[in-house]
């Protein structure tokens, strides 16, 4: 007897049917989408290579010994015989000076002159007088006229006399002194001292000249530096001037090699050795900075100016034939509370496998893998970069 199928089975059936294509569905895609990122999925392989782990200080390149010329009397510039990148010899002429006299000055020594010079006038004048007197009165003494009293006040009156014409050519020899010096800025004892023509102290490279023909320059004194007229260096002794981060400064010692690296010269480097790690920190918004120095060396006498600015890289240590791996396809995991390195390694049915590695030294970029993997590992990139992304994108199509 055939039983009757209701419309309520039928529809129990139907749905059962259709839970079933839908799991089939869902693992199907499932195995498929898994297969397709194995076979996609980006790799990279270490690479075998020299790494160097060193410190990276800014700055730029300055003389070692700067020197500034300066007047050691006031003036004019007169005339100014060399320019700016000029290579002079010690004695060598720079510029000259002229002496402005200041009218007033000349005036008011010119009447202390005249003032001395008719003092001395009567000064003599009065000397010539008190002789006479005394003349007189020693022949009167001789002759018992007068008392020994009166011959010794004659006596001093002379000497007297004498003294006042003394003290006013003292006047009028200090008065010619203020009359030279109004004129040319300078005593005649100290003539041969000062001088008008400025000259080179040393042999270098003129760096820069500050002043012009017809600048006011003031001599160096205590109370002023005076004007500079010109700053002449040696290139061919540079030094590397930087500042390096606090976190840094601990891994520095005096002595070890570095390379200039100099931009503006297609960064070009020039051996180098740091010679000083300055013992007390800058704060510079926040940050503290350790100012750095250190030798340049030059070997075949390339033209570097003044000023460049400079990178100092300082080897800490270099390692030869290291194998190493972007440092960003390292992954970490926490095991007894250490963070332990691992990157995730292609096996040959295209699945990945975790693998612990073990970590050298890095210099920011690519570390050093001591043990774990081999050059022909095929590490995973679980963190693909925009560039990364291209390539990846590239070997779909």
């Amino acid at each position: 007897m055939n039983k009757k199928i209701t419309g309520k089975k039928v529809l129990y059936i139907f749905l059962g049917l259709l839970v079933a294509a839908g799991l089939f569905a869902g693992v199907g895609y499932l195995i498929k989408s898994n297969s397709k990122e194995s076979e996609t999925f980006l790799t990279k392989k270490p690479m075998v290579q020299n790494m160097e782990d060193k410190v990276m200080a800014t700055g730029k390149i300055v003389p070692r010994e700067e020197i500034e010329i300066k007047p050691n009397m006031s003036g004019i510039v007169d005339r100014v015989l060399v320019d700016e990148g000029d290579k002079v010899t010690i004695g060598q002429l720079l510029a000259t000076i002229r002496i402005v006299p200041s009218i007033q000055n000349v005036n008011g020594a010119q009447q202390e002159i005249n003032n001395a010079n008719l003092q001395i006038s009567n000064a003599r004048l009065n000397l010539d007088n008190q002789q006479k007197q005394f003349s007189m009165q020693q022949r009167l003494f001789n002759q018992g006229v007068i008392s020994r009293q009166e011959f010794l006040v004659a006596q001093q009156q002379v000497q007297s006399a004498q003294i006042q014409v003394r003290n006013a050519n003292q006047q009028l020899n200090t008065a010619q002194k203020n009359l030279q010096i109004a004129r040319t800025g300078v005593t005649p004892e100290l003539q041969s001292l000062a001088t008008t023509q400025i000259r080179s102290k040393a042999n270098g490279t003129v760096l820069e000249v500050p002043v012009k023909v017809g600048s006011q320059v003031i001599e160096a004194n205590s109370f002023n530096s005076g004007t500079t007229i010109a700053s002449i260096a040696d290139l061919n002794s540079l030094i590397f001037q930087g500042e390096i981060d606090e976190a840094q400064a601990g891994k520095l010692k005096e002595g070890m090699n570095m390379n200039v690296v100099i931009g503006a010269l297609q960064n070009k480097k020039f051996p180098g050795r740091l010679t000083m790690i300055a013992p007390k920190g800058k704060d510079q918004s926040g940050t503290i900075k350790f100012p750095v120095e250190g030798d340049v060396f030059n070997p075949n006498n390339e033209y570097i100016r003044a000023g460049f600015s400079a990178n100092g890289e300082i080897v800490l240590s270099s390692q030869k034939n290291a194998l190493l791996l972007d440092e960003a396809l390292i992954q970490y995991e926490k095991k007894n509370g250490k963070d332990v390195p691992f990157v995730e390694v292609k096996q040959k049915d295209g699945s990945f496998k975790k693998v612990f590695v073990t970590l050298g030294a890095s210099d920011g970029i690519n570390v050093q893998i001591l043990s774990g993997i081999d050059k022909n590992a095929e590490v995973k990139v679980w963190n693909p970069s925009d560039k990364d992304k291209e390539a990846l994108e590239e070997k779909k199509s």
